[in-house]
């Protein structure tokens, strides 16, 4: 495939040893069984370009963005950020636990979505560079958010916050790598005609739903309910724990512009692949919040939590089944 060739060219680029007057006529691709002498005076998406080779038409810079989601998310997962982020203090507590998780959550939400959707379109240039420009709208709003919220007065400020320079440094190499791709790019894919038609019992009613919700849900958080919403009785927020919840909110704007590209961009097909993504990411919510439910506040853990998922695993199945079963829709999807 066209990634695979993509990064055996930059392992293969990384070894080369560059003399002042090094000139490569040839790259050997040595395959069991198969040796193909390749000139890149051919043209093709096998050409090195250096250590990167921009040309390729492989999505690597949405592989890129959606990896190091998830990397980030399974950090949030594994390791306490409040030793790290505030040595000196000595006011970590239950509270950063918890908001630890409804961050590696929210950025496992994104990494994931953004994966799945860059997957289903690694063919399709157009789709993957409309995808491109929603993922740098997040990466811009989280960068945003970065120096607003990172250089606070209790952080110490960007002479003194470790935690403000690296985001800012993660934000702008995002913007950078995958902005990269639309300044390359020459094919948009266009957007549905029928966006808002076609509804019913099947997936693309569902994502608009979940549209709602989020924007609901994105509007709550910043204005209505706080953070300790979300916690237990005589639990209190510290510095690292309101610092996490200060990107909540742009991860879950992050999250509706992964719905909003689906809706306007997407076939039949990958809505069911979002709509599937997201029946297996409430799974693993309801399982992240086992160890810390005693942290909870009573209204997002526990038996509640359960009902939710459950009701909204019911929803998305019906959901997949009712469109496949429509007619109208029947010739849109695949087998998936």
């Amino acid at each position: 495939s066209v990634c695979k060739r993509f990064y055996s060219n930059l392992l293969f680029s990384a070894k080369v040893k560059h003399t002042q007057h090094l000139s490569i006529k040839n790259i050997v691709y040595d395959i069991p069984g198969n040796k193909q002498v390749i000139s890149p005076k051919q043209g093709d998406n096998r050409t090195m370009g250096g250590i990167i080779d921009f040309s390729t038409s492989c999505p690597w810079q949405m592989y890129t963005f959606s990896f190091l989601h998830i990397l980030i998310s399974l950090v949030f997962y594994a390791v306490d950020l409040c030793p790290f982020a505030f040595p000196k203090s000595n006011s970590c507590s239950e509270s950063d636990l918890v908001m630890q998780r409804i961050t590696a959550l929210s950025t496992l939400y994104v990494g994931v979505l953004f994966l799945v959707l860059t997957y289903h379109n690694k063919n399709s240039s157009g789709k993957i560079n409309r995808l491109c420009t929603y993922a740098v709208c997040g990466a811009t709003a989280f960068l945003v958010s970065v120096i607003f919220a990172g250089n606070a007065s209790s952080f110490g400020g960007i002479e003194r916050s470790w935690m403000h320079i690296g985001d800012m440094i993660c934000s702008l190499l995002l913007i950078c790598i995958v902005g990269s791709r639309i300044d390359l790019a020459t094919e948009w894919a266009n957007a549905n005609e029928d966006a808002m038609q076609g509804l019913g019992i099947n997936c693309k009613s569902l994502i608009l739903l979940f549209l709602i919700i989020c924007a609901v849900k994105l509007f709550g958080l910043t204005d209505v309910v706080g953070p300790t919403y979300f916690l237990a009785d005589g639990l209190v927020m510290t510095d690292v724990s309101i610092w996490m919840w200060n990107f909540t909110s742009v991860l879950l704007f992050d999250i509706i512009l992964v719905l909003m590209y689906s809706l306007y961009f997407e076939d039949n097909q990958g809505h069911e692949f979002v709509v599937m993504t997201v029946t297996a990411m409430s799974l693993v919510a309801a399982v992240s919040f086992i160890s810390i439910k005693e942290f909870m506040s009573a209204i997002v853990s526990g038996k509640m939590l359960w009902i939710r998922v459950s009701i909204l695993v019911v929803l998305c199945v019906a959901a997949v089944i009712g469109g496949r079963r429509s007619g109208s829709n029947r010739s849109g999807y695949q087998s998936v």
